[in-house]
């Protein structure tokens, strides 16, 4: 036989036995269960945190040996504004974070906020599929799922005043963030940036006479304490979603992507008794604290529904009339 052919057959065995090997670490490899890194915007224990780790303790106690998560940290760990970045390169797998916080990657991430249907009818009318298909082409990015819907921002007040409608809130500074200018600008509130740990300190000594904040999560920092009257209706929704890298989710095997997709469905199945129960709290404990309740009317909460579209559509003119058209009754 020549010495080639012998060669051959030699070569042959071997890449055959390689493969049977290949075959076996794969199979062992795919048993072994995958730690997915994440991080969230807020310190894990408090209000917006902990729907989160509702999430990632489902996840850890279905899929032991399978999928577990592990979180790194709040914004202490990785700052922010810097999580939905870590996301798209792969620094992290997981992150939950809410839109303004990669607005400048994705401005129509936004209009989720402004919407007045739950995660399931977001699914079916298709804007989720749509937000989906923008954070991967944009972020590399899923949207596994979102918590805080149905739960409103409002305007707090720091001191007893004479106030019963928008006009008499004109020349007071609060404390904002980005999603409150318009309404700001439009009733003559000047807004203040201020890092939610100082906030207490600005309003103890009358830096800003109030602020704006959604229902859940005011006593988180002791403003309660401080606070004698909430503006109704409350505005907007509470959005955070839970991004995952999707070079990564498309690399889970069925069993472990599994695991994350059994999780979202049981999230959102939960996620109304749970938003139910925390609003109730949240309702409670303002009362308890003798939060005086002012209702502007229906106006206000449309008004400043509105002024968010209008602006929004100033950035990504298209896209957000067509979310809009997916993400409204």
């Amino acid at each position: 036989m020549p010495a080639h052919r012998s060669l051959h057959r030699v070569q042959a065995a071997v890449g055959g036995l390689g493969l049977s090997v290949l075959v076996a670490l794969g199979s062992a490899a795919s048993a072994q269960e995958v730690t997915l890194k994440a991080a969230v915007f807020v310190p894990p224990s408090t209000t917006y945190g902990i729907p989160f780790k509702r999430f990632v303790d489902h996840v850890n106690e279905t899929g032991k040996g399978v999928l577990q998560i592990r979180v790194v940290g709040g914004p202490e760990a990785v700052p922010a504004d810097g999580q939905a970045q870590a996301v798209r390169s792969g620094v992290l797998d997981i992150a939950s974070i809410p839109p303004t916080y990669y607005k400048s990657a994705m401005v129509e991430g936004d209009a989720q906020t402004l919407s007045d249907m739950s995660v399931a009818e977001q699914r079916k009318s298709g804007a989720y599929a749509m937000l989906n298909q923008i954070a991967a082409e944009r972020m590399n990015s899923l949207y596994l799922t979102t918590y805080g819907m149905g739960v409103p921002f409002h305007l707090y007040v720091a001191k007893d005043m004479p106030i019963s409608k928008p006009e008499d809130l004109k020349g007071l500074r609060f404390r904002g963030q980005p999603n409150y200018s318009a309404i700001f600008k439009n009733y003559g509130i000047a807004g203040v940036n201020i890092a939610p740990p100082e906030v207490y300190t600005a309003l103890e000594r009358g830096v800003v006479q109030g602020y704006g904040w959604p229902l859940w999560g005011i006593n988180d920092f002791g403003w309660d304490k401080l606070t004698r009257m909430r503006i109704d209706p409350g505005f907007y929704n509470v959005v955070v979603n839970i991004l995952m890298n999707k070079s990564r989710y498309d690399a889970l095997t069925p069993a472990q992507g599994k695991v994350i997709d059994d999780a979202v469905a049981w999230f959102e199945q939960d996620s109304e008794r749970y938003t139910s129960e925390a609003t109730k709290a949240a309702l409670d404990m303002q009362e308890k604290e003798g939060i005086k309740v002012v209702s502007f009317g229906p106006e206000f909460k449309k008004t400043a529904v509105d002024l968010s579209w209008d602006d929004l559509k100033k950035l990504s003119p298209d896209p957000i009339g067509k979310l809009q058209a997916l993400l409204v009754k």
